[in-house]
């Protein structure tokens, strides 16, 4: 029993002696993602799909997938959005933004970075400036994998004020001012809208902004609704007629008006004709 212990021992301190995975950060990959930004900054496409190989997959930081010829249509989407990108200088001193090589002793290959991406919005007209980690997958001196994760919400923002620009933007904005009928409390609306947004939310994933407002004295409702197309707006009001709570809605409030704002489809006004919609075009702002 004596001996196994030590020989376990041994073992252990062998495997903590051998290392996993060598770390450098002056080496051949490490340079190649530094000059890789530099090129992003120059707006240099080609560089990108040199270095990138014709399999690569490629995450965002909300998990979708692409591959090269996705991959390469976002970054041109991201010359559309902005001008003067810039990221921070790695210069290997570990206080601040940093790029690293890690091979591992099964001969896997990934280069991170972290650092801040910084920029001038062509739409907005706004400077943004935010924090991000990338990882790169190595197969020889190709690129096979680029791992994404960073905020969003600063392209997200871009993008909506690109739609406004161009009035492209396929998202509809419905607003419906109600009266309260007699025999309804303030509580008694409280509840139900409380049972209404969970059922949203249950059943509505593309239903992204879902809110009552109500009078001081609780007799008048406004509610906003947004959707971001008019086939997700189809697709509420399909589930509002057949769902549970349709019933008590129609009991409980009397529509004064219903406006819908944005690019509507014809589709859409024949659905929901039964009700006293009244249109409005986009004329300008934008629909977050």
């Amino acid at each position: 029993m004596k001996k196994i212990l030590i020989l376990l021992v041994a073992l252990a301190l062998y495997a903590c002696q051998k290392p996993y995975a060598k770390l450098t950060t002056n080496d051949e990959k490490s340079e190649a993602i530094k000059t890789l930004f530099e090129k992003v900054g120059e707006e240099n496409i080609d560089y990108l799909k040199e270095i990138f190989s014709d399999s690569m997959q490629f995450v965002d930081p909300v998990g979708n997938k692409l591959y090269k010829s996705g991959f390469i249509a976002a970054v041109e989407n991201l010359y559309d959005l902005f001008d003067d990108i810039s990221v921070e200088e790695m210069n290997g001193d570990a206080l601040g933004s940093e790029v690293e090589t890690v091979t591992y002793s099964n001969g896997v290959v990934w280069t991170n970075i972290w650092n801040t991406f910084s920029a001038k919005g062509k739409y907005t007209g706004q400077k943004v400036t935010f924090p991000f980690h990338l990882s790169y997958q190595w197969e020889d001196d190709k690129i096979i994998k680029e791992v994404q994760f960073f905020d969003t919400s600063v392209f997200a923002k871009e993008m909506n004020a690109k739609a406004a620009a161009n009035n492209t933007s396929p998202k509809v904005v419905i607003t419906i001012d109600m009266s309260v009928n007699s025999g309804y409390s303030k509580e008694d609306v409280k509840a139900f809208t409380k049972k209404l947004n969970q059922f949203i939310r249950d059943n509505e994933p593309n239903t992204y902004d879902y809110s009552y407002f109500i009078s001081k004295d609780g007799k008048r409702v406004t509610l906003i609704e947004k959707f971001r197309t008019s086939e997700d707006f189809i697709f509420h009001a399909d589930k509002f007629e057949n769902g549970p709570n349709i019933e008590t809605f129609m009991k409980m409030f009397s529509f004064k008006s219903l406006i819908v704002g944005g690019n509507v489809t014809e589709a859409l006004k024949e659905r929901i004709k039964a009700y006293p919609a009244e249109y409005r075009g986009n004329v300008g702002g934008w629909i977050y």
